[in-house]
């Protein structure tokens, strides 16, 4: 695995923008801790130069998409978490 992997800030920022959009309009709410929030999108960015898809951070990811997909970011677990717990990780 290549790990001279960066994520820039402009890509950081660029996805927080999108995600934050698409959350708000689905009735969802990002983290309103942005740094962290942003650290979570950091690993989403990260995982996709690694793997080629949005492994959701929180998870680990075995590196083949298909034995993947129920992790991938939103992963099948966040409308269960958010019941449960009020927000996902």
């Amino acid at each position: 695995m290549n790990r001279d992997i960066a994520v820039n800030e402009e890509e950081v920022d660029k996805l927080y923008e999108r995600l934050n959009k698409e959350a708000e309009a689905n009735g969802y709410h990002l983290n309103p801790d942005v740094e962290f929030t942003k650290e979570l999108i950091k690993g989403i960015l990260l995982n996709d130069k690694r793997y080629g898809y949005w492994n959701c951070p929180c998870r680990l990811a075995s590196g083949d998409k298909q034995e993947d997909l129920d992790i991938i970011c939103p992963c099948d677990y966040r409308d269960a978490d958010v019941v449960d717990y009020g927000t996902c990780y």
